[in-house]
């Protein structure tokens, strides 16, 4: 694996040709599953791109977020109820921030059937509708609810809304993190696009069915797609994910199966905000494993400059963002309840060769935005819309990945040594399995690294922790003043073999 810490590779590739679309074009209307979805998007992309329309009725055209938030969706009238106790879908209604119209379908007999914008499912509030208003063409997205058997009650545990954000949750965490169909341009240098996810087509479920199929169709300026989503909620909700996607034009950047999150500040960050609470955050670190090693620990961090890290790799094994700290007395937050979001983890089934995990890390000054991004980059693009790039992931939302037997990172601490300008990190470890026949006082050794930056590591050490019963490494680092980034490492070893994650920090002066 090699790790380019901030560079940016700007590349282009030209079209080698356009797409030969032979035989009917399909329409919406006639799509039946995936494999004439696939046919759609690749007519789509021999086409020049037509934006949504994003035109309402001036009435809700004009609703701010405290008129939106009063629509809501009337619960009996949920897709699928009439099937029995089965997956249902709600619908989001138009307005606020929410504008393009999303179309959505059933899959019956071979066939589409559309369901059309319906105002009766929808309970206004106190809004007062005019008398004459013209309805939304579509709605703004949906929400899918598990069978009631699953938990004796209603339980909600995906949104799709807005372009091709989604989120999922767990019987036990809420919602956090946010994924992405897809990434575009988010880096390179052009303005970063946001494709819609345009269509869904729904098949509809029977009693006792573990997963829920979706199909979605992306349109962007730049790309096309054909998704298919089977979704179970749990302990861990999954997300079995197939696409199929198209370049219309060139692009800067790729990211797949992206997500996003929010980072304000933790124990590492300094200085730190005004604020009564001593962390907020909705991830905590990157994590990253690769077949055959290493096994990775990145700590989230801000400052005043964007942070981008580059993970090459042609073995990932999968990666996440995580929220590993779980202590309420930590966070003090009884509102959002930072300490019970879900971590995200990516498992590669097919498509993921040679490429990168991007990280960037964009300040903030608030916990209002996602300002976290981590992807997936593909080392090689198409060259022309008629050549699909074809992945397949699994999406996992879940309380944490564990790094197998090794010691994970627990929690990075840093500062100054006292009386000394001298960098001071202090990193837990959880214990891990200790390699057989050790004596009772064993330590492991610790290798502290600079990958990158002019800095000196003048002290290294492990001791054990009596109150977690894991490890405890230090590290001081003297860094000259002429230095403004350090890329730096720390394992946990017997001898040569590692026992623990590998710990990786970017620090920026």
């Amino acid at each position: 694996m090699k790790i380019l810490p901030i560079a940016l590779n700007i590349f282009s590739c030209l079209i080698a040709g356009v797409l030969a679309v032979q035989g009917q074009e399909l329409t919406p209307e006639q799509v039946s599953d995936f494999a004439s979805l696939e046919k759609l998007a690749a007519q789509l992309a021999a086409k020049p791109y037509q934006a949504p329309s994003q035109q309402l009725d001036p009435f809700f055209e004009g609703l701010k977020y405290d008129g939106h938030r009063q629509i809501r969706f009337r619960r009996d009238k949920a897709l699928f109820s009439e099937l029995g106790d089965v997956y249902r879908a709600e619908f989001f209604h138009p307005g606020w921030m929410f504008k393009k119209p999303v179309q959505f379908y059933t899959l019956l007999g071979g066939a589409s059937a559309r369901v059309p914008f319906d105002q009766k499912l929808f309970d206004y509030g106190e809004l007062k509708l005019p008398e004459k208003i013209t309805p939304p063409a579509g709605y703004a997205g949906f929400r899918l609810l598990a069978p009631d058997a699953f938990l004796n009650k209603p339980f909600e545990f995906l949104v799709f809304m807005g372009a091709s954000y989604f989120r999922a949750v767990t019987t036990e965490l809420g919602y956090g993190i946010s994924a992405r169909g897809v990434a575009v341009n988010t880096l390179g240098g052009k303005s970063e696009e946001f494709p819609d996810f345009t269509h869904f087509w729904f098949q509809p479920p029977k009693p006792g069915d573990k997963f829920f199929k979706i199909l979605a169709l992306l349109n962007g300026p730049s790309i096309t797609g054909a998704y298919q989503f089977d979704v179970m909620p749990g302990k861990t909700t999954e997300t079995l994910v197939k696409a199929t996607l198209h370049l219309r034009q060139p692009v800067e950047m790729l990211g797949i199966a992206p997500f996003s999150s929010m980072f304000w500040y933790g124990e590492n960050s300094h200085p730190k905000p005004y604020d009564f609470r001593p962390e907020v955050h909705d991830s905590d670190g990157l994590q990253i494993e690769i077949e055959g090693g290493p096994s990775i620990w990145r700590p989230l961090d801000i400052s005043r400059d964007l942070r981008l890290s580059i993970f090459e790799t042609d073995r990932l094994k999968g990666f996440g963002l995580a929220e590993r700290d779980r202590d309420f007395n930590n966070f003090q937050d009884l509102e959002a309840v930072y300490h019970r979001r879900p971590a995200v983890w990516v498992e590669p089934k097919s498509g993921f060769g040679k490429g990168s995990v991007v990280l960037v890390e964009l300040s903030t000054g608030e916990e209002t935005w996602d300002n976290i991004v981590a992807m997936w980059k593909p080392a090689v693009l198409p060259a022309t819309p008629a050549e699909p790039l074809k992945v397949e992931y699994r999406l996992a939302w879940l309380e944490e990945h564990l790094p197998g037997l090794l010691a994970k990172v627990i929690s990075t601490r840093r500062g100054f040594v006292m009386d000394s300008d001298d960098h001071l990190y202090v990193l837990d470890f959880t214990r891990g399995l200790i390699p057989d026949g050790k004596p009772a006082d064993w330590v492991p050794a610790i290798e502290v690294a600079i990958a990158n930056g002019d800095a000196k590591v003048i002290d290294q050490r492990v001791m054990r922790s009596s109150e977690t019963g894991g490890w405890r490494a230090f590290f001081k680092l003297d860094v000259p003043e002429k230095t403004q980034l350090i890329e730096m490492s720390c394992d946990l070893l017997d001898g040569k073999k590692p026992i623990s994650e590998r710990w990786m920090y970017q620090w920026r002066r």
